[in-house]
């Protein structure tokens, strides 16, 4: 069954919640009921159920205790093969194993009635993989949710609203759900969004076998993608759970949150912001629910059982790690007047056994929709050191980059197309996931440089913060002498040329000798400029920042300059360039032409 439409329902009172039945029990004994309305604008004082949704009372003939199994997973964005080369068929399965190993568990407990399982996911299901190219980038382009389709096949029982979920847009999730969804997806501190209005809701309730379990969604408000006709509104989310908790738990047996916020604000694998996990868990009451299952900042958590590090305030945190490595699995163990986590693993996806019938019968025929969207020939790639993957991924940030030459000049060409006033552009590693072959270019070879949902952005910026930012380079750039890590150094189009003073330590880098348009900066200081970049720069380089920032006098992200979103996705706007040059090679711009010159330490 897929949820193809949003709900109708009618006014709900303040302080309450309908609750509506979206299934009656099925043959694994699971009914589905799921709280719709506002959790975020107070307390919930009563839930309404519908007419028909009256919850089963508790089951008191149960041989207590009850073993419920809840498997999940995090961030697969859409990686539901490992490609090694699509055209030669190099697939390897990732999600047809996890759905194999999902109906093994279901039919080994289908008929026992101490035993039930439930499958969740905690957010960010799709944006990074080659079924992008299967999404569209508008309703009218949608071909299908590759990731949705096969969760509803195999049974998936609900999805947290990640942030990259919400990347192409909000009208292209409703498409996605509409489609291809046979499951709810749950976020209860988002408000305001009418596009997504009765298809996104705050909890479900999972009656498995008589035990009632609520999971209650979640969503980061972090790196959530400009909207360009919906206003998404997300609110604190500790005090949605406690809007929510008293309420909830007085009808349930067990309760879940489903997190995509991130582990904690500590995380440096991603930008956490207001509360990660652990900072929830703080704050409920001691044990206020039984578990929470997270997403977001990608952790392999617990993989030697549940560490004590991992249990705050009595409240267990897992998390599966990223794109299908692991498939977690909790024991929840249910008696009469209590419920514990009993049992936490991490299993490695490329040790379940193959499922050959689901990846034939269900994953084989995306392959085949997007294998011709790949094949498509661009023209060709220039024979660049700066164009192979070994050298994008050791040296970008060192020094001058035949790609990124080739990424900045064609933003600034694509923007000055559209009609955009721009005056030159630039781009970091948030961008760029990989390198080119030599030889011929194919949409596929592309996608794996840009695989990632990024719009262009126009940055506002007077020529005094221009240098502040070049001076603020200078310190971000790789150093022969220190380990590489993700600083946000930033590369620009032709019409930004300078030099870097590496010094005898970071500290002391300097940006000189800067023109901009061959007019030196120090003469227009005054003058405001328009910087076109993806929507995402600088955002890998948070983590780094909050370390250097008093050392080093990092205080300048892009991220935090005014901005206007173009909403036109990068991908597009190169790959548009690319069809129009005949490829990636010097004369289209891949080429170093002395920018950027980064003189050698003791020089």
């Amino acid at each position: 069954m897929v949820l193809n439409r949003p709900f109708d329902f009618y006014a709900i009172p303040a302080g309450a919640l309908r609750l509506t039945r979206i299934a009656m029990a099925d043959a694994n004994g699971v009914e589905r009921f799921l709280f719709v309305g506002d959790a975020t604008a107070g307390p919930i004082e009563q839930i309404l159920p519908d007419d028909g949704a009256a919850l089963p009372a508790k089951r008191h003939d149960i041989d207590f205790p009850f073993r419920l199994k809840i498997v999940h997973f995090n961030d697969l964005h859409g990686r539901l093969v490992n490609l090694t080369h699509l055209a030669r068929g190099g697939v390897q399965p990732i999600f047809s194993r996890m759905a194999g190993y999902i109906d093994t568990l279901r039919c080994r407990f289908r008929n026992h009635p101490q035993r039930g399982v439930l499958v969740l996911s905690a957010g960010d299901d799709s944006v990074g993989s080659v079924f992008d190219a299967l999404l569209g980038y508008d309703p009218d382009s949608f071909q299908t949710h590759a990731a949705y389709r096969l969760y509803s096949v195999a049974g998936v029982d609900a999805c947290a609203m990640g942030n990259h979920d919400l990347d192409l847009g909000v009208r292209l999730l409703a498409k996605a759900l509409m489609t291809d969804a046979a499951f709810p997806l749950l976020t209860a501190n988002l408000a305001g969004c009418s596009w997504l209005s009765g298809m996104y809701f705050p909890a479900a309730l999972f009656v498995v076998k008589g035990v009632r379990v609520a999971v209650i969604g979640l969503t980061t408000p972090a790196q959530i993608a400009p909207q360009p006709d919906s206003t998404l509104h997300f609110v604190h989310p500790i005090g949605v759970v406690e809007n929510l908790l008293p309420a909830v738990k007085e009808i349930s047996d067990v309760v879940i949150v489903l997190s995509h916020l991130g582990y904690s604000l500590a995380s440096s694998s991603a930008s956490v912001l207001a509360a990660g996990d652990r900072e929830l868990a703080a704050a409920l009451p001691h044990g206020a629910v039984h578990i929470i299952i997270g997403g977001h900042t990608h952790h392999a958590l617990n993989e030697q059982g549940l560490s004590p590090h991992n249990v705050v305030h009595g409240i267990p945190i897992v998390q599966a790690g990223k794109q299908g490595e692991f498939l977690g699995e909790v024991d929840i163990t249910v008696g009469r007047r209590w419920a514990a986590v009993t049992n936490v693993q991490l299993l490695a996806t490329a040790h379940l056994p193959d499922n050959d019938a689901f990846e034939q019968q269900h994953v084989r025929p995306l392959l085949k929709q997007v294998e011709p969207l790949f094949a498509e020939p661009l023209g060709v790639v220039a024979d660049h050191r700066d164009l192979n993957s070994d050298n994008v991924r050791n040296e970008l940030a060192a020094h001058e980059s035949a790609l990124c030459n080739f990424i900045t000049d064609a933003l600034v060409e694509r923007c000055r197309l559209a009609g955009e006033s721009v005056d030159f552009a630039a781009v970091d590693a948030s961008c760029i996931a990989s390198g080119l072959p030599m030889g011929q270019l194919t949409f596929g070879d592309w996608f794996r440089v840009t695989p990632y949902a990024d719009t262009i952005q126009l940055c506002t910026l007077s020529g005094r913060q221009l240098e502040q930012l070049l001076q603020e380079n200078a310190r971000r750039a790789d150093r022969p002498d220190e380990a590489h890590i993700e600083r946000g150094f930033l590369h620009f189009s032709r019409h930004v040329r300078y030099r870097i003073l590496p010094g005898a330590r970071r500290s002391e880098a300097q940006a000189v000798d800067i023109t901009v348009n061959g007019q030196p900066l120090a003469a227009q200081l005054d003058r405001t400029f328009v910087m076109a970049c993806p929507s995402f720069t600088h955002a890998l380089a948070n983590p780094w920042e909050q370390t250097a920032r008093e050392d080093l006098r990092i205080s300048l992200n892009a991220a935090a300059l005014p901005k206007r979103d173009t909403h036109r996705f990068v991908r597009n706007e190169l790959l548009a360039y690319i069809r129009a040059h005949g490829g990636v090679t010097a004369e289209s711009g891949a080429r170093r032409d002395g920018r950027l010159v980064v003189e050698e330490i003791g020089d």
